[in-house]
């Protein structure tokens, strides 16, 4: 069934290809070819779609399509923060933000503001990111982006889970859940959604709970062909099976891992994919382990993060300790002592973001809290000059009718006393006739 979908998909990107070389066709209908078969290919083949995007570059610039030259910009960054590419993807996000601001768009910038929070993200730059989401957040939020808004929310989440404030994080996710409700009431959650929420548990030791949220990620991206998505899916599915000992389930989901991550070329998910094979191997050939421990050392690790040499010399102290190599073993325990070492202070300075993020998180909602007490102190304000402009109106208005009542009253009394003087004179009259 796979190759089947990839072939199919091959030759709509080799019929799409045809159409946006052919000069004789319209500007708009070459763009369409080269818009949809980048949405095709950004997450499944990368690089096919870096090309095409190179070409769909190259199209805009001569028609001085702006527009469309900032969605390539940002399309291309995408790609290469998916790639582990960072640098890379800054400049372009901002080569995007300059465009942004030419074509007078705000909700453009509010794309590449809540997009540079993602590199902040993973440069560990917690207060950058998180104020680079909430300015992205505002703009959508004034801009009724409400697809958008749960995207930053989620993001909001992603920082808070990062650094411990798993309640926090939380309320962030369902937030972002609930506005996804409100523009489809059919979909409950992104898959994204369901795998941050899956990963808290799974971070909280709650390995059945993590299982079904990263379960329900992977039925909801069935829908879609992401393939940056399914690698993490499959990843952290590959560790919860693992920690429930449910070791061939766990291996099946390794290596689904790390055919996709291979496949997408990110350098830190293929060593990470390799690593979880190797401890699912400690399970069952301890000499095997060691093999594929050993060349994964030998051949990756120098560039890798801390904490995926701490797991594999974690893994490698392990080996060594059962084969009796006690040398060996202890020089792999004092390398994983200092990397976990490294890594508890690191854990330990999250409680200065931790801090920091929460601060200025609480200095945000008193902001809200003031701005929406000043609005009711307004509106009340509003409503009483309502009410008294109301009440003198009435009070004119009762004036002006007892004014008129009085007044006619007085008049109606002299027609009555001139009337009786009349009927008064008539009768005399008729008297004095008779």
């Amino acid at each position: 069934m796979a190759s089947i979908s990839l072939t199919y998909s091959q030759s709509q990107g080799d019929s799409l290809r045809i159409i946006w070389e052919d000069e004789t066709q319209t500007d708009s209908v070459r763009f369409s070819a080269l818009e949809n078969y980048f949405s095709l290919n950004q997450r499944v083949q990368a690089d096919s779609a870096l090309l095409a995007l190179e070409y769909y570059y190259e199209l805009a610039k001569e028609k001085n399509a702006l527009r469309k030259i900032y969605g390539v910009l940002v399309s291309q960054a995408n790609i290469y923060r998916d790639k582990g590419q960072l640098e890379k993807s800054k400049k372009l996000y901002i080569d995007a933000s300059v465009l942004a601001e030419q074509l007078n768009n705000p909700v453009l910038k509010g794309i590449v503001t809540g997009n540079l929070g993602n590199i902040f993200l993973e440069q560990a730059k917690f207060l950058e990111a998180t104020r680079s989401y909430y300015d992205a957040l505002k703009i959508f939020k004034e801009h009724e982006e409400r697809s958008f808004e749960a995207v930053m929310l989620s993001s909001l989440g992603k920082i808070n889970e990062l650094i411990g404030n798993y309640d926090l994080a939380l309320d962030y996710y369902h937030k972002s859940i609930e506005v996804y409700q409100t523009i489809d009431a059919n979909r409950t959650a992104t898959p994204i959604n369901q795998m941050n929420i899956g990963s808290i548990h799974f971070k909280q030791e709650e390995y059945l709970a993590a299982k079904a949220f990263f379960n329900r990620a992977l039925e909801l991206l069935k829908q879609k062909d992401d393939k940056v998505l399914r690698a993490g899916c499959y990843a952290l599915l590959a560790k919860i099976h693992l920690k429930l000992n449910q070791l061939k389930v766990a291996e099946g989901f390794a290596k689904k891992n790390l055919a996709l991550t291979a496949e997408l070329k990110n350098e830190n998910e293929i060593l990470n994919a390799q690593i979880i094979i190797a401890q699912l191997t400690f399970e069952s050939n301890i000499d095997l382990a060691a093999i594929k421990a050993e060349a994964i050392e030998a051949d990756q690790l120098k560039s890798a993060p801390i904490e995926s040499k701490n797991e594999l010399y974690e893994l490698l102290y392990k080996c060594y300790k059962y084969q009796n190599k006690f040398n060996l073993s202890l020089k792999m325990l004092e390398l994983h002592t200092a990397y976990q070492d490294t890594i508890q202070i690191k854990k330990n300075s999250y409680a200065v973001a931790r801090e920091t993020v929460k601060s200025d998180y609480e200095l945000r909602l008193n902001e809200s809290k003031l701005k929406s007490e000043k609005e009711k102190a307004m509106l009340i304000v509003s409503q009483l000059k309502r009410t008294f402009g109301i009440v003198a109106i009435s009070v004119l208005l009762i004036a002006s009718l007892l004014f008129y009542f009085l007044s006619n009253n007085k008049k109606n009394k002299k027609r009555r006393h001139l009337l009786l003087e009349e009927i008064k004179n008539l009768k005399l009259n008729t008297s004095k006739e008779l």
